[in-house]
């Protein structure tokens, strides 16, 4: 009994002597150690000591973190996937984590009764929205997936005004969030259709009016986001937003739809257009914007061929490089231009690489088309996945399961 005492007394002195000596490790060096974790170990590490607390809740860290986090990403094999349900999909959701090459869940996130619907993705946060009784308004809220957070953002003030089309991404000058709200509203007196846009950044969480409008006509503005009856998700990349459409300076042909990359910057909060390569070679054919390992690219296929270009530097002022080029298929084509809304996502194994979208898997080369996530429900989002801290401390960010806690309450309430 009184070794085994003697040994009790050894452990818990040389564990003291441990952790003395561990909280003489510089700062730096502890704070670098800690960004390089995975964003849910991070957050249990909150509770060690205040120190690493300071640590991880100062902004600046949540910052490296996810600098870090882009150079060790995975976000080309996992997806987020908001599966809905019921009729048209409108009776709940599922948000599951699965891998972009088999559509395979990995594991489950959130559980609604409430429908959501994808606005788009940026680094570690998801913009959604519910629709509500009131015609045109909804509720915008931001999520992070990986630490479970959501925060509600506040009604636009371009809500009343119609149909409005938002966009989200990150300033990288400001390092801060932006969701971004584009119409237009007529005006009585002049019979002229003016822009009107509104910005909400996460640091401040209140939108701004912005008088100086949109750098585009209003023909324009419909042809890109209202093309197919329902705006189109921009694709975020290197502090843009960017869409595929025509020419800004041109008659609208719906021949020549896809001739330029059109991209929002965040900082500027300007569009800029840029010339696609394959312009005038292909006429007809769908684009999709992708990211191809850490490049901007645009896949473009017709009923006979189908190529992969990749844009090097800047959106504003980059170079194209062809990556790919090889046949195609009347099937194929009819593939990618049914659902022109879908994002497109690139996976690669040892042996080949693919493309997902939608539910099926097209492999490059061989044209080959795979049924993907037979379980999963017809009405489904997918944007890609990255772990990150934001919204962990402050903001006001609820826990996404205490949201679907309130609108089960809600919901009770107003069947009573």
């Amino acid at each position: 009994m009184q070794k085994l005492k003697s040994r009790k007394k050894t452990k818990s002195s040389s564990n003291s002597t441990l952790i003395s000596e561990f909280r003489y490790i510089p700062t730096e060096l502890c704070t670098q150690i800690l960004a390089n974790l995975p964003a849910k170990t991070v957050l249990r590490f909150r509770c060690v000591c205040k120190s690493w607390c300071d640590i991880i809740e100062n902004p600046d860290f949540v910052t490296q973190h996810r600098n870090l986090c882009k150079i060790n990403s995975v976000s080309s094999k996992l997806l987020l996937a908001l599966e809905g349900s019921g009729r048209n999909g409108k009776k709940g959701c599922l948000l599951t984590v699965r891998h972009a090459d088999a559509l395979r869940k990995t594991h489950h996130i959130f559980k609604s009764s409430q429908r959501y619907y994808l606005l788009g993705s940026c680094n570690e946060l998801l913009l959604t929205f519910d629709h509500i009784d009131t015609p045109y308004r909804q509720n915008l809220m931001l999520w992070n997936p990986c630490i479970r957070k959501s925060l509600r953002i506040p009604f636009s003030p371009l809500s009343s005004f119609g149909s409005v089309v938002y966009t989200f991404g990150f300033a990288r000058c400001s390092n801060d969030y932006k969701v971004v709200a584009m119409t237009f509203r007529h005006c009585q007196s002049t019979g002229v259709m003016n822009p009107c846009v509104a910005v909400y950044t996460l640091s401040d969480q209140q939108w701004s009016l912005r008088n100086d409008g949109l750098n585009m006509s209003y023909s324009y503005f419909w042809r890109l986001f209202w093309r197919y009856y329902h705006s189109k998700p921009g694709f975020y990349f290197q502090g843009a937003a960017h869409w595929i459409c025509n020419d800004p300076n041109g008659d609208g042909n719906p021949a020549d739809c896809s001739t330029h990359l059109v991209s929002l910057d965040f900082d500027s909060e300007k569009f800029t257009y840029l010339e696609l390569p394959f312009a005038s070679d292909d006429r007809g054919a769908v684009r999709f914007p992708f990211l191809l390992r850490e490049s901007l690219a645009v896949f473009s296929i017709s009923s006979v061929k189908s190529s992969i270009w990749s844009l090097e530097g800047e959106s504003g002022n980059g170079e194209w490089t062809q990556r790919y080029s090889g046949l195609a298929s009347s099937d194929n084509f009819i593939l990618f231009s049914s659902s022109p809304r879908l994002p497109l996502f690139y996976c690669e194994s040892d042996d080949s690489s693919c493309f997902v979208y939608g539910k099926k898997s097209y492999k490059i080369g061989s044209c080959q088309v795979h049924e993907l996530g037979k379980s999963m429900s017809r009405y489904v989002d997918m944007q890609m996945y990255m772990e990150g801290l934001v919204l962990c401390n402050g903001y006001g960010a609820k826990d996404l399961q205490s949201l679907a806690e309130e609108q089960e309450n809600a919901t009770t309430i107003s069947s009573e």
